[in-house]
């Protein structure tokens, strides 16, 4: 263990958190108060919000959430299953990540967990929590556009069949419009039903945690809904929470039976569009699995390595539990096929979420 004697470690109240934040500027939407509010109001668990001080300056800190079930204390920052890309600990310039990591894994609210998820970010300060007990479970790619580029440029960019659909798209007079309230969420979640069940699984997320995603970042200022019009009806619609440098393609969806027309390559190049006039570095279309997907490719996006998932259970028969739940949502996902099982909101990476149904 690294010495941390110059460290202490104190907790943030949630008022004081995005100010904090502000220090951080490789901060993301994800470590936002609005959206740990959303998962609290879903899920229910504690908001921790951890800081560790060097000589008296916070240099290093860390939002979790705690949940607890029956004697089980679980911590992440995020758990699985959440809808949360990205979270983790975050540095200032020039800390040294290891000594902060121990000094706050040391601090008593972090510590005692019966299960520990993470989501570190690898660009500004990877760290390797394997030396505090964690099992690295995977590594993430994501594909993101650089919108520091001329819009010419980025449409030169893209795939000729991406270009196409958008002017195929323009043609058909399809209408972009900005959701203003939410009143859209009830149809996007019915269309997500539709999208997901296409292949043979249940949305990665709940209605109730779309409506209070939406409900905390609009009142933050913190996301845009797209939805595309054919019609006099709605057709698709995109989710796009987004921070200071990044705007992210959380979630999208259309009805099955026009998904021969291309609403969704105009909504994203319409959201693009909308990023650069916001000021935005990035976008970020969060590929779960690593997997940019044909259509994302389309787009000319480059590949980086964003974050790695880390776990650390507190004994052999817990680390059972996980094993034994990822087991029980393959074939629950299989089961899927034909119905929908439930409004779980387990991700695809979803261990451990047995034990918050218990």
């Amino acid at each position: 263990m690294l010495s941390t004697s110059a460290w202490t470690c104190h907790e943030v109240p949630l008022d004081q958190w995005d100010t904090l934040l502000k220090q951080f500027p490789q901060h993301t939407v994800f470590h936002t108060s609005a959206w740990l509010e959303a998962i609290r109001a879903v899920y229910g668990a504690k908001i921790i919000l951890g800081c560790a001080d060097l000589n008296g300056e916070c240099m290093a800190i860390w939002p979790v959430l705690q949940s607890r079930k029956g004697f089980l204390k679980l911590l992440g920052s995020p758990l699985p299953g959440w809808s949360t890309a990205y979270m983790g600990p975050l540095f200032r310039a020039g800390v040294d990540p290891e000594q902060a990591i121990a000094a706050l894994l040391d601090y008593d609210l972090f510590r005692k967990g019966s299960y520990f998820a993470a989501k570190t970010l690898n660009e500004a300060a990877p760290v390797d929590l394997s030396r505090h007990g964690f099992e690295r479970v995977l590594d993430f790619d994501t594909h993101v556009l650089d919108l520091t580029q001329t819009a010419e440029s980025l449409w030169d960019n893209l795939k000729g069949e991406c270009r196409t659909r958008i002017r195929k798209a323009r043609s058909l007079n399809l209408e972009i419009r900005h959701e203003q309230d939410g009143t859209f969420l009830d149809e996007y979640w019915a269309m997500s039903l539709e999208t997901f069940a296409n292949t043979h699984i249940k949305p990665t997320f709940t209605r109730e945690f779309a409506g209070e995603m939406w409900k905390h970042l609009h009142e933050a200022g913190r996301i845009r809904a797209l939805s595309c019009w054919q019609n006099g009806e709605r057709i698709g619609v995109l989710m796009l929470p987004f921070d200071t440098h990044t705007m992210y393609y959380w979630g999208g969806a259309s009805w099955a039976r026009v998904r021969g027309v291309p609403a969704h390559n105009l909504l994203h190049w319409e959201a693009i569009e909308l990023a650069q006039k916001l000021g935005l570095r990035r976008y970020d279309f969060i590929s779960t699995l690593g997997g940019a997907g044909r259509f994302k490719r389309t787009f000319g996006p480059q590949t980086i390595n964003v974050a790695t998932h880390w776990e650390r259970t507190s004994s052999r028969v817990v680390k059972a539990l996980r094993d034994r739940y990822e087991q029980y949502l393959t074939l629950k996902q299989k089961l899927w096929t034909n119905q929908m099982l439930g409004d779980l909101g387990a991700g695809t990476l979803a261990p451990l979420m047995l034990l918050c149904e218990m």
